[in-house]
């Protein structure tokens, strides 16, 4: 109880700074109160995604929110400046497991809940987990390691200047994502036992240096040398995999179910699914798409994505509007030429009724599939 009194005291504060009112918790899982600042249904499968994220990290990091904290998620849509810092899309308070974002946002602040670091003494490094357990892959050619900055510059870097925008949460992201491929997650975790204890760039340097048996200069020069320029997303998998051999897939949208997210990723009223091919070589592949008119079935190339500078993630499909994509309506059979790698397929409608919807994908020249 004394945790949640804190939690309202300071969101009274934030309302009247925002000159807003504070949104109602409407929804109650297991863990979270959400309350959004939108009065159209979040879908289930939308709450059991944030369930299911909690899960992930606490099983990541071996470290549990206590029983019987609950979160509080205030889902808010509008300008965050006056919730949260100035250009942030989210953010969480410390000891009171307030989370103040959007669905996009979510999953990264639930790992800063499961931190719930005792101070901000090394902001880059606490942002590099959030990052990698947020589940969402990381790019970075070598070209950008050679010339941005550096994983050693942001470990030093000042709160001040953290605040006015000078950390690289792509940098953090992907030296993270390095660390745990070549390190290992009992690495990671290690860690994070010392990032949660407030400890300064020293100590972590130290810690790094411990755990990986290397001069902290010397890990960031591999790094730049041996990074791969991506890194899936440690959470891609739990999106459902296509075989391409023709079978259907039962796709329809219903809200009330597990099997449906929603709101649509920007926030607007609607529903939809996800589902994933990997393909190991260029292929020619026929869609079938079987449902109502107000359906639509998007096939998003991943890597062509990654070249517009967009890293996606394959359960909040937010594009960067610089590539076109296939895109299929109603009952339509489409045989599209796509290349190798993650071919992501968003299945969708505005709008809460049912809609029954059914996929087939057939690749008809076929590659070795990569991937699980």
């Amino acid at each position: 109880m004394a945790s949640m009194t804190r939690a309202s005291v300071l969101l009274l504060g934030l309302a009247s700074l925002a000159c807003t009112d504070v949104p109602e918790v409407a929804y109650q899982t297991e863990h979270f109160d959400v309350a959004p600042d939108f009065d159209h249904p979040i879908c289930a499968g939308t709450l059991q995604r944030f369930e299911d994220h909690l899960e992930f990290v606490e099983s990541a990091l071996s470290r549990p929110v206590p029983h019987g904290e609950r979160i509080r998620f205030y889902w808010i849509t509008g300008d965050l400046d006056s919730w949260c810092s100035d250009r942030a899309i989210g953010c969480y308070y410390p000891g009171n497991r307030v989370i103040i974002g959007t669905s996009a946002s979510a999953p990264h602040e639930i790992v800063h809940a499961v931190l719930n670091a005792e101070a901000q003494t090394n902001l880059f490094l606490e942002e590099a987990l959030a990052e990698l357990y947020s589940g969402v892959g990381a790019y970075r050619p070598r070209a950008a390691r050679t010339s941005g900055p550096t994983p050693d510059e942001l470990m030093w870097l000042s709160l001040s200047d953290y605040r006015f925008g000078e950390l690289d949460y792509g940098v953090a992201k992907h030296f993270a994502a390095y660390m745990h491929a070549g390190f290992g997650q009992g690495t990671i975790r290690e860690l994070a036992s010392v990032v949660v204890t407030g400890a300064g760039p020293p100590e972590l340097e130290r810690a790094f240096e411990l755990r990986t048996d290397l001069e902290f200069g010397e890990l960031e020069q591999r790094y730049v040398d041996e990074a791969q320029a991506y890194y899936p997303g440690l959470r891609d998998k739990v999106v459902t995999r296509l075989d391409g051999k023709s079978k259907w897939i039962d796709a329809s949208l219903r809200c009330d179910e597990t099997t449906t997210l929603g709101p649509l990723w920007d926030g607007r009223p609607g529903m939809y699914r996800t589902f994933r091919l990997e393909l190991g070589v260029d292929s020619v592949v026929s869609v079938r798409l079987v449902a109502d008119d107000d359906t639509w079935l998007d096939v998003v190339d991943v890597r062509r994505e990654r070249s517009a500078g967009k890293v996606v993630d394959l359960s909040h499909p937010i594009l960067s509007g610089r590539r076109e994509h296939p895109r299929l309506e109603g009952s339509e059979t489409q045989v599209l030429q796509l290349r190798a790698g993650t071919q992501l397929f968003v299945v969708a409608r505005e709008g809460y009724e049912y809609s029954d919807a059914f996929l087939q994908v057939s690749v008809e020249e076929f590659g070795p599939l990569s991937g699980e």
